[in-house]
């Protein structure tokens, strides 16, 4: 049950952001925003790390490739990927840790 939480709230913060980047010019604070929610999000279900880190970027990644904006929608959808990435990493590392 945990788990679908913490995805629907990944849909969220997708919807979240791709209003964020609507209305702002600034890509760092963007880029910045997307690795750390997606590496949280992922950090709290790390099993769901893959859906996490499509539901972060693919609402921004719909509205670049409505907008014409293909490539955009594709470096947005690999800075959700790496975030999710790592944060399913460092959860993994700390569960090794724990062992």
């Amino acid at each position: 049950m945990r788990d679908w939480l913490i995805l629907l709230i990944a849909v969220l913060v997708g919807f979240f952001l791709l209003g964020y980047d609507q209305r702002t010019d600034d890509t760092g604070v963007e880029v910045g925003l997307i690795v750390a929610l997606s590496l949280a999000l992922a950090f709290a279900a790390p099993r769901r790390w893959f859906a996490i880190g499509l539901g972060v970027a693919l609402p921004i990644a719909a509205g670049s490739a409505i907008n014409g904006h293909i490539d955009v929608a594709g470096v947005v959808l690999v800075i959700a990927m790496v975030g999710a990435g790592v944060g399913w990493m460092m959860r993994r590392g700390t569960l090794l840790a724990a062992r």
